[in-house]
């Protein structure tokens, strides 16, 4: 009984372990706070639009991060890995970056501190 539930168990993992491996990561813009202050974060460009639609928002205190899969056309309403989508980002009294292009297959970097800030773009 012992070796067939081994064989099962190894038969399985056989199995599963390729299907792991090959499925494709969810791949989504996504929003990085490397700041020492809260930011919020709200999408300018490149989303749905429409009475209620407002497209990508967040609240990221430093060292967070808030995502979007790119596929998801309230993010990106073209649907395109290439597709441009842009954004505000700062804290609430203030904008570091405005209507701040990236492809919606990639994701940008809010950076520093003491109030010498940037955003960064990568693909």
């Amino acid at each position: 009984m012992k070796k067939n539930v081994h064989f099962i168990f190894v038969a399985l993992v056989l199995v599963i372990l390729p299907a792991f491996l090959t499925v494709e990561s969810a791949d989504a813009f996504c929003v990085y706070n490397k700041t020492d202050t809260k930011i919020y974060v709200h999408q300018t460009g490149g989303q749905k639009t429409g009475f209620l639609d407002r497209g990508f928002q967040a609240e990221l205190n430093p060292g967070d991060n808030g995502c979007c899969n790119w596929q998801d056309k309230d993010c990106n309403k073209s649907g395109d890995r290439d597709g441009i989508v842009t954004f505000n980002a700062g804290p609430y009294d203030w904008w570091i970056c405005q209507h701040f292009p990236i492809k919606a297959g990639g994701w940008m970097t809010v950076e520093g501190s003491k109030g010498n800030y940037k955003c960064e773009a990568h693909d």
